[in-house]
């Protein structure tokens, strides 16, 4: 079953890391670049007519957790890409020292939904299965919090919130790491979601 999930900007955030203004507008201009060179036709709510961006990006200077070592600072942004009638989608762009500029890429189960009565997703789910895995570089009512150098997504099957998914990543060695996901598969007009995966 496939839904449109579409991510709250992120909260600027000032940081003992935060670079002089000059390399921060240089970094912004480069960060906005990349965004527009991969995502200027699948982010069709971030562009102006002419081009340009419609509102700038929310940046945070943060630090990745390391398997091994010292945690290493990054940079963040998050740009808004697109919105619907009760989601909003985002894209984010991480700058680390080996990679530079890159998307954030975020893992997510894929489910098989079983219903009471097949094709009808308003009967009573039977069964949730994990099909697979996939990653994706757009984020669902998102937002990213400095302080435990987690994301958050909570996104909504349809305005009422009854069906929903929402997941936590974790800044690890300069990537977004899975650690919870969360679904309520029922349309049955109840916030009732089950953990289906956490790893802490």
């Amino acid at each position: 079953m496939t839904r449109i999930a579409l991510a709250l900007p992120l909260c600027l955030a000032v940081s003992p890391f935060a670079a002089s203004p000059l390399a921060a507008d240089s970094l912004d201009d480069q960060a906005t670049a990349a965004f527009k060179a991969a995502f200027a036709e699948a982010c069709t709510a971030a562009f102006a007519e002419d081009g340009s961006l419609i509102a700038p990006p929310e940046r945070h200077e943060a630090k990745a957790a390391a398997s091994f070592g010292e945690p290493q600072p990054v940079t963040l942004w998050q740009f808004t890409c697109n919105m619907g009638a009760y989601n909003l989608q985002s894209v984010v762009l991480i700058r680390t020292e080996f990679y530079g500029i890159t998307p954030l890429a975020f893992a997510r189960p894929d489910l098989t939904l079983v219903y009471e009565v097949p094709d009808d997703p308003e009967s009573k789910v039977t069964e949730v299965k994990i099909a697979g895995w996939s990653a994706s570089p757009f984020l669902t009512n998102g937002g990213f919090d400095p302080a435990t150098g987690e994301f958050s997504e909570d996104s909504k099957w349809r305005g009422l919130g009854d069906a929903s998914s929402s997941a936590r990543w974790r800044l690890v060695d300069e990537g977004a790491r899975l650690v919870q996901y969360d679904v309520d598969a029922s349309y049955d007009e109840a916030v009732n979601p089950e953990t289906l995966v956490r790893f802490e």
